[in-house]
């Protein structure tokens, strides 16, 4: 099956981005707690773990989240 993110999901996976696909996943899942009663942050979070879920740690690894690292730098 492939998985397609949307640009949102991509910064997303970038903020959070671990050694592996199960890391990356508990850390945003963990991530849930913090977030409150923001909505849309919470239906964001949500179908970036599904989706992530559906990736094999191959697919996930050759994810290219350079981009959406360097543009997460660029706003700090």
């Amino acid at each position: 099956m492939m998985v397609r993110f949307e640009e949102n999901e991509y910064f997303l996976i970038a903020m959070f981005q671990k050694e592996s696909r199960q890391a990356t996943i508990e850390e945003m899942h963990n991530a849930i707690s913090y977030i409150g009663r923001d909505e849309e942050m919470l239906a964001l979070i949500n179908s970036t773990l599904e989706k992530l879920w559906c990736l094999t740690e191959e697919a996930f690894l050759a994810l290219d989240l350079e981009l959406y690292k360097e543009e997460l730098m660029e706003d700090e």
